[in-house]
């Protein structure tokens, strides 16, 4: 780590709220996602010279198949913390993707969207993935779900996109792929689909809020309880949104580095303090740690992630791991999800060697940690 980001991640520490518990949480994103279908629609677009093979979500994010559930889970038994609980990670889910058929149908003049529990069935190897995630994932708490949105994408620009005449949005329509790319017959300043609670102007408010509730009744229908934690799709949101979360049950956002979009079409970077609170009462932390392996396969993760989780703690802070699914997917290379389990379980066994005393915990029970402290002490005042 170099000196500059040493400094950065001491200082992000400082501030807000602490604890003397030595608490891991692993924060991942993007769970229910479609993202590329196949090994096999990879290469078809390799072949087209659309650059797939340049980004890592496209090159291995896949939609969750059993044996990436299975393999994960195998590595999180494996490990127990001092309260005999194993390693969990909070799975940020959507609960919807667009359905194809149906929007071909219309002509591509109307959005439709399924529900997760349908495109599992579309997808070879994935009959059995919410059987799984429930009966293991669930209920041993190792893959704990919370609300990412209703899809992982931007409704209004995606559909403006595959209307367009763009040649690689069309072949990814085609193929059932989620590109987010920027081709050079795209306009220089368009804005990142992916980015599904993103804006352009405050009048598209009303149809993001009515996707959020869409979202968060859609979740509790699904996974048979509402979460309580948040976290927006490459955490562009406004707070706008906070209300519709709040009358919906959402108490804590993970987002304590949120980007807001802004009138000129770029992003305000807001940083919160840990245990901040909004004027709802919602509660903010912060992610301080990050173990990506999909992102370079050469770099040392585990040495990097165990320096951050070591400042975490210096500070009386717990250390949230930013980790994404596609890290853990092995559906387009399997030596992707390989290579992530067993980089996994070294720093699992390494935190566990230093900090005997370490507690695993999912996002909610963090936040329930954070807010009963706040009440506490305005009890005690």
């Amino acid at each position: 780590m170099n000196i500059n980001k040493l400094l950065r991640k001491n200082l992000i520490s400082i501030p807000g709220w602490r604890t003397d518990r030595r608490i891991v949480v692993i924060e991942s994103d993007d769970w229910g996602s479609i993202r590329m279908p196949s090994r096999q629609v990879y290469d078809k677009l390799v072949s087209k010279g659309i650059p797939v093979d340049k980004h890592y979500f496209l090159k291995y994010d896949a939609l969750e198949s059993e044996n990436d559930l299975s393999a994960l889970f195998e590595v999180l038994l494996s490990f127990k913390d001092k309260n005999g609980n194993n390693p969990s990670i909070t799975a940020n889910a959507v609960v919807a993707n667009p359905d194809f058929e149906k929007i071909i149908e219309s002509g591509k003049s109307a959005y439709f969207f399924e529900p997760i529990t349908e495109t599992y069935k579309k997808y070879p190897g994935r009959a059995r993935t919410l059987e799984l995630w429930k009966e293991t994932g669930m209920d041993q708490r190792l893959l704990w779900p919370q609300f990412h949105g209703r899809e992982h994408l931007h409704v209004k620009r995606w559909m403006e996109a595959i209307r367009s005449d763009d040649r690689w949005e069309r072949e990814g329509f085609e193929n059932k792929v989620l590109l987010g790319l920027k081709s050079k017959e795209q306009h220089v300043g368009k804005q990142d689909y992916m980015a599904a609670f993103g804006y352009s102007d405050n009048s598209e408010w009303e149809d993001l809020d009515k996707i959020a509730c869409q979202g968060l009744e859609l979740f509790t229908k699904i996974f048979g309880f509402p979460s309580t934690s948040f976290v927006a799709p490459c955490s562009i949101k406004g707070d706008h949104l906070d209300e519709t979360l709040h009358n919906n049950g959402i108490k804590y956002h993970q987002c304590g580095q949120q980007y807001m979009p802004a009138r000129s079409g770029s992003l305000k970077v807001i940083n919160r303090l840990w245990g901040q609170q909004n004027s709802l009462g919602q509660v903010y932390w912060r992610r301080n740690c990050t173990f990506e392996p999909s992102r370079n396969w050469n770099y040392d993760w585990v040495n990097s992630c165990m320096s951050e989780i070591n400042i975490a703690f210096r500070w009386g802070k717990p250390a949230v791991v930013n980790s994404h699914r596609v890290n853990f997917m092995g559906e387009i290379f399997p030596e992707n999800r390989t290579n992530t389990n067993k980089q996994l379980s070294e720093l699992l066994s390494r935190i566990l060697k230093k900090w005997p005393d370490v507690e695993f915990l999912t996002s909610d029970q963090l936040g329930d940690i954070i807010m009963k402290s706040r009440v506490s002490k305005r009890t005690i005042s």
